[in-house]
C-alpha cells in the first residue's frame, strides 16, 4: 500500500538518492515542504513545496518510471495541494503534464502573471529546448453562509 508522508531531515540522503535515480538534479532544502510516496518503504515518488514570500513553488516532482500511470502521482500531488488550501502555488512542468497539474487546479498562466525569478527560470528552461509551460494554483476560497 502507497504511503505519502512529509520528509523528515533524516529523509533527505534516500530522497536525494531517489532524485538522482530519476536523473533530476534539484536541491533539498530545509525550509520547503517535501512529500514522499512510499512502497514498502522505497521510495517512488518525491515532490516539494518551496516557500517565498507569499507564495510556493511546487518543485522536483518525481515518480520513479516503473510506477507512473498508476495514481501514486496524483496521490503525492493531491497530499501537497492540501497544504495549499490558502496558498498560492507556482509550478514549471512539461508541457504533456498540463492535465495531470490542472486536476488539482493549476491553470497555465502567462509570463506577466508570475514573479520575476519564475520568468527567468522559465525562459532558462525554453532557451534549454525544454518544452514546459507556467501555472499557478490559487486559494481555494471556502464560501461559508451562503446557499
Amino acid at each position: 500500500m502507497l504511503k505519502i508522508s512529509q520528509a523528515k531531515l533524516h529523509d533527505y540522503e534516500n530522497i536525494k538518492a531517489f532524485y538522482k535515480q530519476c536523473g533530476y538534479g534539484g536541491d533539498l532544502s530545509e525550509e520547503a515542504l517535501t512529500f514522499i510516496a512510499q512502497l514498502e518503504e522505497r521510495i517512488v515518488g518525491a515532490v516539494r513545496l518551496c516557500p517565498n514570500t507569499g507564495f510556493f513553488v511546487l518543485r522536483g516532482m518525481q515518480v520513479l518510471a516503473s510506477f507512473q500511470h498508476q495514481g501514486f502521482g496524483t496521490q503525492l500531488l493531491q497530499a501537497c495541494t492540501e497544504q495549499l488550501v490558502d496558498q498560492v502555488c507556482y509550478c514549471i512542468p512539461w508541457q504533456h503534464l498540463k492535465l495531470f497539474y490542472q486536476q488539482v487546479g493549476f491553470q497555465e498562466v502567462s509570463l506577466i502573471e508570475v514573479p520575476d525569478f519564475l520568468c527567468e527560470r522559465f525562459n532558462n528552461y525554453i532557451s534549454r529546448g525544454m518544452n514546459v509551460i507556467l501555472m499557478r494554483r490559487l486559494p481555494t476560497v471556502i464560501m461559508l453562509g451562503r446557499n
